[in-house]
């Protein structure tokens, strides 16, 4: 019997991207798997939407936005009462192949070391060039970077491996170590929550995986743009609060010795780039978020 897992969704306000998922899901060769889909506090309708539309899903609300970890969260929390096996965090934005599910479980069932594993992740808009092949840490730095990012793929990365840390775009885990480490942190909201999860899961002597064979596709920039509600770029002056409090957040908690000096020394380099940068372009929402960012990134 194949092992059971819960794929959880997270939908807020996107109809249009969240059932694009799930009739990829539709086509999964591996069959003993539930679709969690916890609507976010959606405002548009869309989660009653889906609830109506895809009666094969498991139908969770929160009655407002509890951001990419609490969205999670409620998900996990069903899934680990109800007995599942793994859990796959799989975002919303992502189109998935008929056989990556069975590849990934194959390969985590293949190695008890393994704690957690993720596909290769490509662009959706441009499906031969990669947008995840596993990450990289940079303690000195408390720097994370993403391995292969738009480079075309020409089989460069198709070695099965370990890697520093997995994206949340698709995390599969298994139940047992979440009940070690704990569920996502909340107070990460959205960003670097999946990079301090896989620390958890590496410092419980397990490994972090990457299964080239399992591909799926992610349309980026969702969780960046706010729908038009600001005039100062693509991204939104929240995103970058939440990015900087949260880069805070991991130095605070895993820079160790000398790391430190590297650690705070990168962050005064980069947020004083950013500050003057924004004060250049006349951004002052976002320089005053980002000062928000640094603010509670110390303090909270």
């Amino acid at each position: 019997m194949s092992p059971s897992v819960a794929i959880i969704v997270v939908n807020w306000n996107s109809y249009a991207d969240t059932s694009q998922c799930l009739d990829s899901l539709k086509l999964l060769e591996y069959r003993n798997f539930a679709t969690i889909v916890v609507d976010n506090g959606s405002e548009d309708g869309s989660g009653q939407n889906l609830k109506r539309d895809f009666s094969e899903i498991i139908f969770l609300k929160n009655d407002k936005n509890l951001g990419f970890t609490g969205g999670n969260n409620t998900g996990i929390r069903y899934a680990l009462k109800n007995s599942y096996e793994y859990i796959l965090l799989l975002n919303n934005d992502t189109i998935v192949t008929e056989l990556f599910l069975s590849l990934l479980v194959k390969s985590i069932e293949n190695d008890p070391l393994i704690g957690a594993i993720q596909p290769k992740i490509m662009f959706n808009q441009n499906r031969n060039i990669i947008w995840n092949a596993g990450g990289i840490f940079n303690s000195f730095l408390t720097k994370t970077s993403t391995i292969g990012e738009n480079q075309i793929d020409v089989g460069q990365f198709d070695k099965s491996s370990e890697t520093d840390w997995i994206t949340g775009c698709c995390f599969l885990v298994r139940s047992s170590v979440i009940k070690e480490i704990g569920l996502l942190d909340q107070r990460f909201f959205i960003y670097h929550e999946d990079v301090d999860w896989s620390f958890k899961i590496k410092q419980k002597g397990l490994i972090m995986f990457y299964e080239p064979s399992s591909v799926i596709y992610h349309e980026t920039g969702m969780s960046d743009k706010n729908h038009g509600t600001h005039s100062e770029g693509n991204v939104s002056p929240f995103s970058h609060y939440m990015g900087v409090k949260n880069h805070l957040f991991l130095v605070r908690r895993y820079a160790k010795g000398i790391d430190l000096i590297g650690s705070w020394m990168y962050q005064f380099v980069k947020l004083s780039g950013y500050l003057v940068y924004f004060v250049l372009r006349g951004r002052f929402k976002k320089f005053n978020f980002v000062l928000k960012g640094i603010r509670d990134g110390l303090t909270k």
